[in-house]
């Protein structure tokens, strides 16, 4: 059954509506990118990666297509990590751990002990993007009154998850949100085990993009992402169980060697820039905190296969210039040409548009209204932090 917005209809939704040119420095352009994102996108601390305004939308910023938004609410819990370990800021570890506990709402609003989902919204009754802008798998929370969330959680979240969690850890959580992170990251990684290295969803079943298992066949580049999250927990828990799970792979089923082939480049139309982006946060994680020589070897061979790609890439999309700052933290090398310096100057976020949507109406057909919306630049912003922190960007660019 269908279900038309009734509220929030001749009401504003953008809270925020200055923006930057394209000729301003790139510390004006993030600053102004940071507060479109918060004010316009800010959902409880988690991220929207698209809102949809009145009429349309809502003035909340809830309507619009919600399967990818751990994404960026992971990049700006990293960005305003690394801000607050450059600032030391009060200001920005409080705003870091707002979007930390989003993160863990999106655990308690499924119910399920270690169960993430993709998103949430605070609404008593489905609104009409859940038809038409992802496939069916919204639920009525029975945990938390007045919710729905959005389920059917994929390996591309999973990274997300990880590397989001990891870095607020290592960056900005203070001791009280050390152990929150900790045990969130211990019951997500935890019911992965116990399900055989599988996502599950709410009915048990293994999700769409779930499929880590050693048992079935499934992509090299799951292999990696399963890798760097087993060495992330551990690195969180201290808890054997992860470093057995890690070794256990490694040892009798050789994800370390399959990772090797994560990264496809032949034929060239085959390469993927998305798995490209899972890859470099779990190869950034792991690197980092790999101790054994000969692992770290296989995983440097496995970034050297993507560097093949990413050193003639275009910077066309908004994390193609992190894969360079990755690359460049994790080896060392000055890879820094006039050509890249100037791609991170360009950055930015995205353009405020106007569409035409087909809305769903409760007596059936559909109702086409006018609306803007906006994308998201959460990477754009983590990629400035990102590069303030190692000293990439200066701060007068």
């Amino acid at each position: 059954m269908f279900f038309y917005l009734t509220g929030g209809t001749d009401s504003w939704g953008q809270k925020v509506n200055k923006f930057p040119k394209k000729t301003d420095p790139l510390h004006v352009k993030v600053e102004l990118f940071d507060q479109l994102m918060r004010g316009n996108h800010w959902n409880e601390g988690a991220i929207m990666q698209h809102v949809i305004f009145p009429p349309a939308g809502l003035e909340r910023p809830i309507v619009g297509s919600q399967a990818d938004c751990l994404d960026p609410t992971s990049e700006m819990l990293a960005a305003y990590s690394h801000k607050y370990a450059l600032t030391k800021d009060p200001k920005d570890r409080d705003i870091a751990n707002q979007i930390f506990e989003a993160v863990l709402k999106l655990e308690k609003v499924t119910g399920v002990p270690g169960l993430v989902a993709r998103s949430f919204n605070q609404t008593d009754e489905p609104l009409w993007h859940e038809e038409v802008l992802w496939y069916h798998e919204w639920h009525k929370s029975t945990s938390l009154s007045g919710y729905r969330w959005l389920g059917d959680l994929s390996s591309d979240k999973f990274t997300s998850i990880c590397y989001g969690i990891g870095t607020f850890w290592e960056l900005c959580a203070d001791d009280d949100y050390k152990l929150k992170a900790a045990g969130l990251l211990d019951r997500f990684m935890g019911r992965v085990i116990d399900d055989n290295f599988k996502l599950t969803d709410l009915d048990g079943k293994m999700t769409m993009w779930g499929n880590f298992c050693p048992d079935l066949p499934h992509q090299p580049l799951n292999s990696l992402k399963m890798l760097m999250g087993l060495k992330v927990a551990h690195r969180l828990t201290g808890k054997e169980r992860y470093n057995a799970a890690y070794h256990m792979l490694i040892d009798r089923y050789h994800y370390d060697d399959e990772q090797l082939k994560a990264k496809m480049l032949f034929p060239a139309e085959w390469r993927n820039v998305g798995d490209d982006y899972h890859a470099a946060r779990s190869l950034y994680m792991l690197m980092r905190y790999e101790k054994d020589r000969n692992l770290l070897n296989k995983y440097r061979m496995s970034l050297n296969r993507h560097w093949e790609d990413w050193k003639t890439i275009d910077f066309d999309w908004e994390s193609n210039i992190w894969f360079i700052m990755v690359y460049g933290v994790l080896t060392g090398e000055d890879i820094w040409t006039e050509e890249r310096k100037k791609a991170i100057k360009d950055m930015w976020g995205f353009e405020r548009q106007t569409r035409e949507f087909k809305i769903p109406m409760k007596g059936g057909g559909t109702k086409t209204v006018k609306s803007e919306e906006e994308g998201t630049a959460a990477a754009m912003i983590r990629n400035y932090w990102f590069g303030r922190y190692y000293g990439l960007i200066d701060p007068k660019w």
